[in-house]
């Protein structure tokens, strides 16, 4: 495989958000496309960078079909008016796995001018496995990234995989030039917050809470890639309007309240089941905005194991959420 890829340019804008995938209530092995696409269009003012099959996004537990699925909306995004730039996630236990997934996107990407020309790269974990040395991640990720045609983003979860890249393994993968994004969502921030250069690569954080203390100068990040993004898109931006406005205070005001909020709606979450906290607490945050006030007449959204998100959560959500979440009267499927 060719070591020459084609590198997008330094992107200024600081928010990506790692998609929900949305399940068909005739079919709920199918995602649902054309929900995903309303959901979509509902954050499009605020979010125009997503992750698509990301652990929000149920990519740990997607199947094959399910993966493909998620090509064909990304392709739909990429001959729309305004096209997202998107991840995918490659989130796959071993080397083989994700090879597998890599082979499948980038055949899909050779046949479609215009899915290639929307898709920035691929995000990928370690492999799974608590006893994993250093040098075993490494290979993982030497094997990807020479039979890669696409970027590729570094993405830190040691709550799945449970082993975590060391600084300097970091710096090591970062070195070849296709590495292009370093996500961590660990929440401990060692990597970011320690010495060694990581050179052009982006850096950012998929923790929530702690919004404004994250970014650079006085943080370590250069960006996020935060899940709630799929709720709270506009009051993300606004932090990142107001820390461009120079109005810091504010910006900090706003970032501790949506911290409070996201904080105590995913320790709701945490015990929900049948999908993780990501996409279960945001699964919950996005029924709220598409129905409205009729929320709690609307059939309860699925999650990746074919049940369906429980009331007691969503209750208890629009109950947190409600003097915060950007939610009208009406929803954005109304």
């Amino acid at each position: 495989m060719s070591e020459t890829v084609e590198m997008p340019s330094r992107n200024e804008d600081l928010l990506w958000v790692p998609l929900l995938t949305h399940y068909c209530d005739e079919s709920p092995d199918a995602p649902d496309i054309r929900r995903m696409g309303a959901h979509l269009s509902s954050i499009s003012g605020d979010v125009r960078q997503i992750m698509l099959a990301g652990s929000t996004g149920d990519g740990w537990e997607l199947t094959d079909d399910q993966f493909e699925s998620l090509i064909d909306f990304a392709a739909i995004v990429g001959r729309g008016p305004s096209p997202s730039r998107i991840l995918f996630g490659l989130l796959r236990p071993d080397t083989d796995g994700v090879l597998d997934r890599l082979r499948r996107l980038q055949a899909r990407l050779g046949s479609d001018d215009g899915l290639r020309s929307c898709v920035e790269g691929v995000a990928v974990c370690p492999p799974v496995g608590s006893e994993l040395d250093q040098q075993v991640i490494e290979e993982h990720y030497r094997q990807i990234l020479a039979a890669s045609d696409l970027p590729l983003a570094v993405y830190q979860l040691p709550q799945v995989t449970g082993c975590a890249l060391e600084p300097r393994t970091v710096a090591k993968i970062a070195g070849n030039p296709k590495v292009i994004m370093f996500k961590d969502s660990s929440g401990i921030d060692e990597v970011a917050k320690s010495g060694p250069d990581f050179g052009s690569t982006l850096m950012v954080r998929g923790a929530e809470g702690g919004y404004v203390e994250a970014l650079k100068p006085d943080g370590p990040y250069d960006g996020w890639l935060l899940s709630t993004g799929n709720a709270l898109g506009r009051e993300l931006r606004e932090i990142l309007r107001l820390l461009e406005a120079g109005n810091r205070r504010e910006a900090g005001t706003l970032s501790a309240e949506i911290s409070e909020t996201v904080g105590a709606v995913f320790a709701e979450a945490a015990d929900e089941g049948g999908a993780n906290a990501f996409s279960n607490a945001n699964r919950a945050l996005d029924h709220l905005r598409a129905y409205g006030m009729n929320w709690r007449s609307a059939a309860r959204p699925l999650k990746v194991d074919g049940e369906r998100l429980s009331e007691a959560l969503l209750d208890k959500v629009a109950s947190l959420a409600q003097e915060r979440l950007s939610w009208d009267a009406q929803g954005y499927l109304e």
